[in-house]
């Protein structure tokens, strides 16, 4: 268990706005693996951990009790002491539209290092490794995606 240490905290703290919540998912996580494991044979160990790993982030949320608490854990919801008013909405619904289309109008290829980086946190090393290019490569997808999608944005 001690080799998904470092993967799983990478995994919570990405997903969870207070770094101290980070070892006790761990825990909980560990705890219920080792409690379903005489249950069955695993045969993809990886995916399983990662499965309940979600699974419990979003037992998590759930039992918070109310939407509100559970998104002002979620960094991306976390906008500050902005005061959400349907205009904020809408214009919420606008950037995100024109974001989809920005990134629509992307290569294949330059999209997907993009969305690797920015939403899935891979660092460009790995990105590199795992499309089998090199770092400086990525570097150059990773730079026309953000000049694209800010003149895009910038458009409205």
């Amino acid at each position: 268990m001690k080799r998904y240490d470092a993967p799983l905290r990478s995994y919570f703290s990405k997903r969870v706005n207070r770094y101290e919540d980070v070892d006790d998912l761990v825990q909980e996580l560990y705890g219920r693996v080792w409690a379903s494991k005489g249950a069955r044979d695993i045969q993809n160990p990886d995916g399983y951990i990662f499965q309940a790993a979600a699974n419990l982030l979003k037992e998590r949320y759930r039992n918070r009790g109310t939407r509100d608490a559970a998104m002002s854990e979620l960094p991306f919801f976390n906008a500050g002491n902005e005061v959400i008013t349907p205009e904020r909405i809408l214009q919420g619904k606008d950037e995100l539209r024109l974001l989809e289309q920005a990134l629509a109008e992307l290569p294949p290829r330059t999209r997907t290092v993009f969305l690797l980086h920015r939403f899935e946190g891979f660092k460009y090393r790995e990105i590199a490794d795992r499309i089998d290019v090199s770092v400086s490569s990525i570097e150059k997808h990773i730079a026309a995606a953000a000049h694209h999608i800010a003149a895009r944005l910038d458009r409205k």
